[in-house]
């Protein structure tokens, strides 16, 4: 038998919520919490199989150890991703959780080298202090059009187009040779 007696505690973040790449064992949860909000007309309900196929793509945000809120990006296009499937308990909806899960799935396009997100809601106000800007449904890529068109019950009707930009990281020309190897050059 094993003891651990220093063993790390588990970080406390306050009573704030942080996010995490999404695991298999969290799939449960991430249908529960887009449920809720799919019998409420917000978001599109996601069942288990679909879930655990494209766990890759969800981020959960964690608050006091549990999966309060989930979110997705799908990769449309080489350029462009979609954050779709957002979705955040009532009892967590001040604690940080949404917006964990948006910036998450942001680093998570930079990661994978878009240029852009996209997303369409019935929330805009939300999605504005994060950054994104509305636009006209015509100012969508057609990529991204042309993939709501071929999902079923899937529509542009009702909701709100958003879209992000996302900025490249820097890129650095500058060579840094350790002071050893200088020194020997």
């Amino acid at each position: 038998m094993i003891m651990l007696t220093n063993a790390a505690p588990f970080h406390d973040f306050g009573d704030k919520a942080f996010a995490v790449n999404a695991s298999p064992i969290h799939a449960a949860a991430i249908c529960r919490l887009v449920a809720y909000w799919a019998d409420r007309g917000l978001t599109i309900r996601r069942n288990l199989r679909e879930v655990i196929t494209n766990i890759d793509d969800f981020v959960v945000a964690i608050h006091r150890q549990r999966a309060v809120g989930c979110g997705a990006l799908e990769t449309v296009s080489a350029e462009v991703g979609e954050i779709r499937s957002i979705a955040v308990a009532e009892h967590a909806a001040r604690v940080g959780a949404g917006r964990a899960v948006v910036d998450a799935l942001v680093a998570k396009a930079h990661a994978r080298g878009l240029s852009e997100v996209v997303l369409l809601t019935k929330t805009p106000e939300f999605f504005a202090r994060l950054g994104f800007e509305a636009i006209g449904h015509d100012q969508l890529p057609e990529a991204f059009t042309d993939m709501i068109a071929r999902q079923e019950g899937r529509t542009l009707t009702g909701k709100v187009a958003m879209r992000r930009v996302l900025v490249p990281a820097p890129v650095t020309t500058e060579v840094v040779v350790p002071a050893d190897v200088a020194a020997s050059a």
